[in-house]
């Protein structure tokens, strides 16, 4: 009787024991969510991404030293993100101080001092405005902020702009000025 009534208490305290843990566990996961429900679930630190095209070849490149996303929001915030868009001969470097990346990859938004240069040509043209849009399966920027372009002796400004990057069409929207000094 005196082994039974001891195994009983050992199973007692085993289950008291048991129950206490199971409910602490419950009540921190209960606080935890309550207290972050907004949290970071991903971060790459300089990192570099090449999404291909429909041919098999390098469509664009994303790079950027810093990536966070959050469990709660459908985009990733970006520090300053470099795009490269690589579609046939019409080729640009996009930089800026921040972006965003929607989760299906397929649009960015990017701002504060956003640069676009035109790649491999004798005479590139550099855009610059505050902020743009960029829809990565049509390959088109678009922005409807004061833009600044430049190509070597020509210079236009301009509310707002479309680039097409697969037909090489540049489209200024509004109020464009330009201005042409030869220079020596």
């Amino acid at each position: 009787m005196k082994r039974l009534f001891s195994l009983s208490l050992i199973i007692i305290a085993a289950l008291i024991f048991w129950g206490s843990q199971t409910w602490e566990r419950s009540v921190s996961i209960d606080t935890m969510k309550d207290s972050d429900p907004h949290y970071i679930d991903v971060f790459i630190r300089d990192f570099t991404i090449t999404i291909m095209n429909e041919e098999g070849r390098p469509g664009h490149t994303l790079k950027a030293r810093l990536l966070e996303h959050y469990n709660d929001d459908d985009f990733a915030i970006m520090n300053k993100p470099v795009l490269e868009l690589l579609q046939n001969e019409h080729r640009w470097t996009i930089v800026a101080q921040r972006g965003e990346i929607a989760d299906n990859n397929q649009h960015i938004s990017l701002r504060d001092e956003v640069i676009i240069e035109q790649r491999d040509v004798p005479e590139p043209i550099r855009l610059e405005t505050a902020q743009l849009d960029i829809d990565l399966r049509r390959q088109i920027a678009t922005s409807c902020r004061p833009v600044n372009i430049t190509q070597r002796d020509f210079q236009v400004k301009s509310q707002g702009l479309i680039l097409d990057n697969i037909s090489g069409q540049l489209e200024f929207l509004n109020h464009v000025e330009g201005r042409y000094e030869q220079l020596q």
